[in-house]
């Protein structure tokens, strides 16, 4: 059985698609050009994905955009996405340290960063990268499971957010 792009029906091994879990039914070839056109076509293409997606920039380390489902999931206008650091997107209390986010003391261990890290100085995507967050909720501190994954696509990065729950 073979393994065609939904995109432009070409066979998967003909262009390798090896270690993309996030974009698992797109070739590289596809991927390479959605992921160099604006970000509205951008968007369109994130939203047809069933999960919720961040897709990152490396320097500085931010949100380029989202789709509707990583919106819902944070309750969040796109607005208040785009242009901040995973850690303000999640509410992660050390994003709002005065280091913040990624720089603070308490980030130095943090699992989805350094898979995030990794996957940019890499190219290695990770699968299930996951952690304990405490989330800023108004006057208190709520801990959450977050447990990510993510892939390389070109000089970006998609986060996909497996879970982000309160633990219980």
């Amino acid at each position: 059985m073979s393994n065609l792009c939904i995109n432009c029906s070409t066979e998967m091994e003909e262009h390798g698609n090896v270690g993309y879990s996030i974009t698992n039914g797109v070739c590289l070839q596809c991927v390479e050009s959605i992921f160099g056109k604006h970000n509205s076509e951008l968007t369109t293409f994130l939203d047809n994905l069933e999960a919720p997606i961040l897709l990152m920039q490396s320097d500085p380390r931010q949100v380029k955009t989202a789709n509707k489902q990583a919106c819902e999931l944070f309750k969040k206008e796109l607005s208040q996405i785009e242009g901040h650091r995973g850690g303000q997107v999640f509410d992660c209390v050390y994003a709002f340290t005065k280091d913040g986010c990624g720089k603070d003391v308490n980030c130095e261990d943090c699992k989805i960063k350094n898979a995030v890290v990794e996957t940019f100085t890499s190219g290695k995507s990770s699968d299930g990268a996951s952690t304990v967050l405490d989330i800023k909720n108004n006057d208190s501190t709520i801990p959450y499971k977050l447990r990510v994954s993510t892939e390389k696509v070109g000089e970006l990065a998609l986060i996909r957010i497996d879970q982000y729950e309160k633990k219980d």
